[in-house]
């Protein structure tokens, strides 16, 4: 991949309840280039160029092997720079993470920047939000549960602005 090639993610998008999302949108870097709330399953993916229908007919027989679930966020975590929302259960994201990268094993995620790749659903990445407080006021607003039905793949575009590829519903009778 070059800097000049567009790059895609596969992603769980998630529906945050509106405090939670009015937090994400006042100090969120992703939030300013419209990525929507996530949980990711593999990025960096392949060059917008390369997704073709071979690509999404392979991320759509994962996906059939895939009944929807009900996912918890109830708990806060802290990587540097980031507050985020722990999924649980984890392991769901965790396997459709594996058989992603399994089917396409040039894209590893995060590059295989990561022995352990952790799920979860960044809240706010930020070097100068008061990210303590952040964490402190997001646990006020949690639990909450959202169905997962859909998986779906992401693509920068030249202005640097993240849109919907496809979307790629669970499970067989879909």
């Amino acid at each position: 991949m070059t800097d000049a090639d567009p790059v895609s993610g596969v992603v769980i998008r998630v529906r945050l309840p509106a405090a939670l999302q009015r937090i994400r949108l006042a100090d969120d870097f992703a939030a300013r280039m419209a990525i929507p709330p996530h949980v990711t399953l593999l990025f960096p993916f392949m060059p917008g160029v390369a997704l073709t229908l071979p690509v999404r007919r392979a991320l759509a027989e994962i996906a059939a092997s895939v009944e929807p679930f009900d996912v918890r966020f109830g708990a806060v975590g802290r990587f540097p720079g980031i507050v985020y929302l722990v999924p649980e259960p984890g392991r769901r994201f965790t396997a459709l993470t594996d058989a992603i990268a399994a089917r396409f094993p040039a894209y590893q995620p995060y590059e295989g920047a990561f022995e352990d790749v952790i799920p979860h659903l960044t809240l706010v990445e930020s070097a100068t939000a008061p990210l303590d407080q952040i964490a402190d006021t997001a646990q006020r607003h949690l639990p909450f549960t959202h169905r997962v039905s859909v998986m779906e793949v992401l693509v920068e575009g030249p202005d640097a602005r993240w849109r919907g590829h496809w979307r790629i519903p669970f499970g067989r009778g879909r």
